[in-house]
């Protein structure tokens, strides 16, 4: 994965510093990445050894997040940016956060994949593989977007949140459409419901890192509400929807 870089021209804060910011920030998200991919993989058949590796290898997402913490308090302390330079420490300190939670919602997606087990043959699995695949492949973007400046890359990143939401409305509507018709996926459906939940709230972590480098970019936040698509809160079946 390649480092963060960064083109500003405020006055130097030590390029060695934002060079181990980049850097490290270019390894906490390649490390994001490779869980979120196991996590498809497991999607796609079952794999408890996988899964296994998800949840233990995120301790290494952890110790790099406080790794960029305590490296960009520092900065600010000891270096005071300006300008541009402060924009980035700032939004590599917001992305790291970001990050974190990504890697997070992965290990918990991963156990739950590990309840479900063999079961998930019985329930929307390809619904849930392009669920996944979306939103890997928003991260990716970003993660490249990290790299070079490309303002209507972002602004694509930030419109595919609704594709994700509608993603999740379909998959959740087949999983209570499962377990409405057989009871006895009921536990297993509830477990589907927020394992997708998950890979939908990774979508928004995904937008929030796209965010914070428009922030870096231009000098400024969207003036903007961010759409949500998200109608799950609002979903029954027909006859309750009906009374």
């Amino acid at each position: 994965m390649a480092d963060v870089v960064g083109v500003g021209t405020d006055l130097p804060i030590g390029e060695s510093n934002l060079a181990n910011l980049r850097s490290l920030t270019g390894r906490m998200l390649g490390h994001v990445e490779e869980q979120l991919h196991l996590v498809g993989m497991c999607i796609e058949r079952d794999d408890p050894d996988l899964s296994q590796q998800v949840i233990t290898s995120d301790f290494q997402v952890d110790q790099l997040e406080e790794r960029i913490l305590l490296s960009t308090v520092s900065t600010l302390a000891l270096r005071q940016p300006l300008g541009r330079n402060l924009r980035e420490v700032v939004g590599i300190l917001r992305s790291a956060t970001d990050l974190e939670r990504i890697g997070d919602l992965s290990k918990n997606t991963a156990k739950r994949l590990l309840t479900i087990g063999p079961m998930m043959d019985q329930l929307p699995r390809p619904a849930m593989v392009q669920l996944h695949h979306y939103v890997a492949d928003q991260l990716q973007i970003v993660g490249d977007l990290m790299a070079v400046e490309d303002p209507e890359t972002i602004q694509g990143v930030l419109r595919a949140d609704d594709r994700i939401d509608e993603l999740h409305n379909s998959v959740f509507g087949e999983l209570m459409a499962v377990m409405k018709n057989d009871q006895a996926l009921i536990a297993v459906g509830i477990q589907a419901l927020f394992m997708t939940k998950n890979l939908e709230r990774i979508g928004d972590h995904v937008t929030n890192i796209a965010e914070n480098l428009y922030y870096i970019h231009a000098g400024d936040t969207l003036s903007t509400d961010r759409p949500k698509s998200d109608m799950t809160s609002f979903m029954l079946d027909e006859k309750e929807h009906t009374s």
